[in-house]
């Protein structure tokens, strides 16, 4: 196995480790994964498309097929650590509104500073990053692209429940918020 494995591995340990030190927050609304209604599934359409990307993977890469060069995984890393640091960056943001299924919590106010300043979604669009480079670091375009298909679904999915809990709860602020940024990626979409 080539380092830029070993490192794409390590990256998804971190992944796991953020989703990890949620349940021990003391805010019990962020550490649950019990949903409501307003989340669609989408959470757990989030969990089985995870066990899914690596599944992918590892099919993909167990194969002597399509290894990427060495500078494209090496690539992959440091989109994966991008991911990594965008998604903490929009956690810590988010601070106590910070929650694993689809709510809003008393009180909440409409955050946007930090990475929210530019996007609405950047933990989303660092678990993306995290996920594309971890396929991108092990060295499979066919695994990559599908990844990508398969994940970029389910945030686009995702995203659209998650804007219509958050105009139903702020109403013309999010109206407007959402119309000075953008979803994914700065200034594009």
């Amino acid at each position: 196995m080539a380092l830029p494995s070993d490192f794409a591995l390590l990256g998804i340990v971190c992944w796991i480790g953020y989703e990890v030190l949620l349940r021990r927050r003391e805010f019990a609304a962020a550490g649950t994964w019990q949903a409501d209604d307003r989340d669609r599934g989408s959470t757990r359409l989030l969990i089985v498309c995870f066990v899914a990307t690596g599944v992918i993977n590892t099919v993909f890469n167990s194969t002597a097929t399509a290894q990427l060069p060495i500078p494209v995984r090496w690539f992959g890393i440091a989109v994966l650590a991008g991911g990594l640091a965008l998604r903490a960056w929009g956690m810590r943001t988010l601070s106590q509104y910070y929650t694993r299924t689809l709510r809003t919590v008393d009180g909440q106010r409409l955050v946007q500073e930090g990475p929210y300043r530019l996007i609405r979604h950047p933990g989303y669009c660092g678990s993306l990053l995290v996920w594309i480079g971890y396929s991108l670091g092990l060295g499979s375009w066919a695994a990559t692209l599908i990844v990508a298909a398969l994940l970029t679904t389910a945030y686009l999915w995702r995203i659209s429940t998650e804007e219509r809990l958050l105009t139903a709860a702020f109403g013309p602020a999010y109206a407007d918020y959402r119309e000075r940024t953008k979803r994914l990626v700065p200034y594009v979409f």
